[in-house]
């Protein structure tokens, strides 16, 4: 694919450009290939990439939280001297996990970073379960395709956006897919030549297809119901018009 990766990091995703970019780098794709680590696990994974102080490590995994590309996922019990305290597990947010698809590493092992990473997974609609969505994935693309396309999807998103991607709220990122969808019709036409009936196999599946449709049910005739008020209301006015 002819696309300019390193132009649109420049522009679109700070944190992997400048004089921190490198640590930054290492950083997330940590994080996204081993989930969640409090910063000392982070250090001694990096101490064979070349990071000599764990200062250097605490700096970056701050400033990553604090411009939101990752978060505390949890606590972990450690030994401190003679003490033992608890000690925050970091991961990646969705900031951070788009951005740790410009790494290669990562863009071919997308299923791992999914099923590693929990901060994903919070508030997902209705039924929707981190292993519903990955065994839907598995069970109908291959590890390349499902890199493929997430290559596809991260440039369209890029470009996407207004700015780059710190100054729009991780909430509204759903939106930005949309174009990006409608400028990757390679990705619709590799779902079109799926067996789709494979997905019956999925456990749970029928059931989130039931509840989709009781609640889009429910909320049609909700409106119907406000409809008819609406016009039993006018209905009634008109009746109390002065005859002219």
């Amino acid at each position: 694919m002819n696309i300019d990766y390193e132009e649109i990091m420049t522009s679109k995703v700070p944190a992997l450009h400048g004089r921190d970019a490198i640590n930054n780098n290492l950083v997330l794709e940590t994080l996204a290939l081993h989930g969640p680590l409090i910063k000392y696990d982070i250090f001694k994974e990096l101490k064979s990439k070349g990071i000599r102080y764990y200062p250097t490590i605490s700096r970056r995994v701050d400033d990553l939280k604090r411009r939101g590309y990752i978060d505390v996922a949890g606590k972990r019990l450690i030994t401190v001297g003679k003490r033992r305290e608890k000690s925050p597990t970091y991961a990646l947010t969705w900031r951070g996990f788009i951005a740790s698809l410009m790494i290669e590493t990562v863009i071919e092992d997308v299923i791992t970073v999914m099923e590693n990473d929990p901060l994903l997974w919070f508030d997902l609609p209705y039924k929707i379960s981190k292993d519903f969505v990955i065994n839907v994935l598995k069970e109908l693309f291959t590890s390349r395709e499902i890199g493929i396309m997430a290559h596809t999807l991260l440039s369209g998103f890029l470009r996407a956006l207004p700015r780059n991607i710190e100054s729009v709220e991780q909430e509204k990122y759903l939106a930005y897919l949309v174009p990006a969808l409608v400028e990757a019709p390679e990705i619709r036409e590799k779902f079109e030549k799926k067996d789709l009936s494979k997905l019956l196999k999925i456990p749970g599946l029928l059931d989130l297809a039931l509840d989709l449709v009781t609640d889009y049910e429910d909320q049609i005739l909700e409106l119907l119901k406000g409809i008819k008020n609406i016009k039993k209301e006018l209905a009634s006015r008109k009746t109390e018009e002065p005859m002219v």
